[in-house]
């Protein structure tokens, strides 16, 4: 089981800030920025490219049994017209950080770049995925990687990068970019104070 202190720091942290951000709370930009550290890791790979690291925004992944809902639920708001900021992270809030539906085992993320991690990653592999918040905090994952170019989670994380990142300024979701799921096989704890303690399995 994915120990608490890992989904403490991916998931609640991360809900937290954004329902600051959805009703309007006053946040220090710096705070912002510090808890964005979360979903930025530097993802290590290996292959034809040689050694590479790049960082890239992470996402989470649902379970199998709703990723078809939470993809209609997508495309109804996305046909139903341009939205607000605000009103993307209370949809988003809603329908994505719902930790029963959350697979805690995987990580996802796109590929908008497709240099060297694509040529590194694109028929799939090992990764290392290095998060570090400061001033202390720390996880390294040890993971198999995944590569879909079509399919449920092709269309998820990227509708989930433009519903956030294009949507409140375009209207439009138009991303097809590469996806990579990770599929956790090992987290280390690498925090100042563990010293590099492996907490899963």
């Amino acid at each position: 089981m994915i120990p608490e202190k890992f989904k403490q720091y991916i998931f609640h942290a991360r809900r937290e800030i954004l329902e600051k951000m959805a009703r309007g709370e006053a946040i220090d930009r710096r705070d912002i920025y510090l808890s964005f550290t979360r979903t930025l890791p530097a993802i290590i790979s290996n292959g034809p490219a040689g050694l590479n690291a790049s960082i890239k925004m992470i996402g989470l992944v649902p379970k199998e049994e709703f990723i078809e809902d939470i993809l209609n639920k997508i495309r109804e708001f996305i046909s139903s017209g341009k939205k607000s900021s605000e009103e993307v992270l209370g949809f988003l809030l809603e329908n994505i950080y719902d930790e029963d539906k959350i697979d805690f085992t995987k990580l996802g993320t796109l590929d908008l770049a497709r240099k060297r991690t694509w040529t590194n990653l694109r028929n799939g592999g090992e990764a290392v995925l290095i998060f570090f918040t400061p001033p202390l905090t720390s996880f390294m994952i040890i993971a198999d990687v995944e590569v879909h170019t079509e399919g449920a989670y092709f269309e998820y994380f990227n509708a989930l990068h433009d519903l956030f990142h294009t949507f409140p300024h375009t209207g439009k979701v138009v991303g097809k970019h590469p996806t990579y799921i990770f599929k956790i096989k090992e987290i280390w704890d690498k925090s100042a104070d563990r010293f590099g303690e492996r907490i899963y399995p």
